[in-house]
């Protein structure tokens, strides 16, 4: 008989239910005792990452705005898109450089939801969505105090997690206990202050502060002093001819007495337009014998003209002259013609024949406070009073004009208001960095220049004849 073969016994592998229970309940154990420890290293980490990349988000913010001449929309609601509007701070960050639109708006691992968890605000919340231009305007009466301008500071506020809620909106209460006194206590609350100083619920941040990310974005370095001079300028006459102000200064005096002089006035330039001649009134020696003949001639040189009948003949008794050489001067009504050769026979004199006055160049006010005038002086011996002075008083220009360049319509500057004839010719005004201004001349209102505000202190000067910048 063969013996039969015994069937092996076959062992079952695996954990029976009362060991996988007991597993379970140790990795619970375990869970419960890690998982605080765990969440708290991530939040960490996460608080830690979103410290970094605020400082590069508002780098980006910087340039952004410095380039375009922009202050972004800061809408802060969940609602929005953030492809909405090109205008929202968070594209305005991603154009230059702050990452994609979400990255910029939401720190790193926070899916976007119903809270927005970084969020931007202004000193100044009516600044939001203008332009340099629109703001700034003709650099005058927008910041409440030049030597502190407050107003030129943004917060950039951020936290990783999204149950803690950030206000859409600070007030400037807020807004400053953020930027002045913002620090994290032992307790994990503020160290300065209660929650509601900064807009934040007490029942939702309590001793979470450190959880709370905070970038100040100051631009107080962007403000620009410009000091504008501007001087009236010497209108120019018609043609440069100043003849119709001098007209008394026009025609006969004594051979070169006559000169001209200007009071008020650095490099100016005039010149008298003159002859000397012999000749008449009229301008004219009609026989071209530099003699004055029968033709009404001021035979004596005393100014009038003799004709014998509107006025008198020589008179030797009067004039104290023996005209006609006969000894005797006490002759009266000797005619002119004393030989009667049918020419009067004193000889012409050579007077200096002023015909115009003219302004070469004009010339720059040294006191503003003061006319300008031009004077022209000589001696006139047929006269009664022989020594004169004629002086006229310069025509200004209205002060030469200032526009502040629109990037967005440049066709439509904005003249800056201020300068009429009465203000002040030297004035501070306040702009941003980048910003442009016009500059004219104020004789036919055409565009010399362009001043780029590049500096935080920089002058613009108009001294009556040009621009220097």
């Amino acid at each position: 008989m063969h013996p039969q073969p015994t069937q092996p016994t076959l062992r079952r592998a695996g954990f029976t239910l009362i060991e996988l229970i007991g597993v379970m309940a140790v990795i619970a154990i375990l869970s419960a005792a890690l998982l605080p420890g765990a969440i708290d290293m991530i939040r960490v980490q996460r608080a830690v990452n979103d410290r970094a990349e605020l400082p590069k988000i508002a780098e980006a913010l910087k340039r952004g705005m410095l380039r375009e001449q922009v202050f972004p929309i800061y809408e802060n609601a969940a609602s929005v898109s953030t492809d909405g509007n090109v205008a929202y701070w968070w594209n305005l960050a991603a154009r230059h450089g702050g990452g994609s639109a979400n990255e910029v708006r939401y720190p790193l691992g926070i899916r976007p939801g119903l809270e927005v968890t970084r969020k931007l605000y202004f000193a100044e919340a009516t600044w939001g969505g203008q332009s340099f231009f629109g703001v700034t305007g003709d650099g005058r009466a927008w910041l409440a105090a030049p030597l502190d301008p407050k107003e030129l500071r943004l917060l950039l506020v951020s936290t990783t997690n999204p149950d803690l809620s950030l206000p859409d909106v600070l007030t400037i209460t807020q807004f400053n206990a953020f930027w002045n006194n913002w620090a994290v206590g032992n307790n994990g609350d503020p160290a300065t202050g209660n929650w509601p100083n900064y807009g934040l619920s007490t029942v939702q941040w309590a001793g979470r502060a450190p959880e709370l990310n905070i970038e100040r974005i100051d631009l107080r370095d962007w403000l620009c002093t410009v000091v504008i001079e501007n001087r009236r300028a010497i209108a120019e006459a018609s043609g440069a001819d100043l003849s119709s102000a001098l007209t008394s200064a026009l025609g006969f005096w004594d051979r070169g007495s006559v000169s001209v002089s200007s009071t008020n006035l650095q490099n100016a330039e005039f010149i008298i337009q003159a002859r000397d001649t012999p000749e008449d009134a009229s301008g004219q020696d009609p026989d071209g014998r530099t003699y004055l003949d029968y033709r009404s001639e001021d035979l004596n040189g005393n100014g009038v003209f003799n004709d014998g009948v509107n006025t008198p003949y020589l008179n030797e008794a009067t004039d104290g002259i023996d005209y006609n050489r006969d000894g005797d001067q006490l002759d009266e009504d000797v005619t002119e013609d004393l030989d009667s050769d049918g020419f009067f026979d004193h000889p012409a004199r050579i007077y200096t024949y002023v015909e115009a006055v003219m302004h070469t160049q004009r010339g720059r006010r040294i006191d503003v406070a003061l006319d300008a005038t031009v004077t022209i002086s000589g001696r006139r011996s047929f006269d009664s009073q022989p020594d004169q002075s004629i002086t006229a008083t310069l025509t200004l220009n209205n002060r030469a004009p200032l526009a502040l360049f629109n990037p967005d319509v440049p066709s439509t500057p904005l003249e800056l208001a201020g300068w009429t004839n009465t203000d002040l010719h030297i004035q501070n005004r306040y702009f941003l960095k980048t910003q442009e201004l016009l500059i004219g001349e104020p004789w036919t209102f055409a565009e010399v220049g362009i001043f780029t505000i590049t500096d935080n202190f920089s002058t613009l000067r108009f001294d009556g004849l040009q621009w220097h910048y």
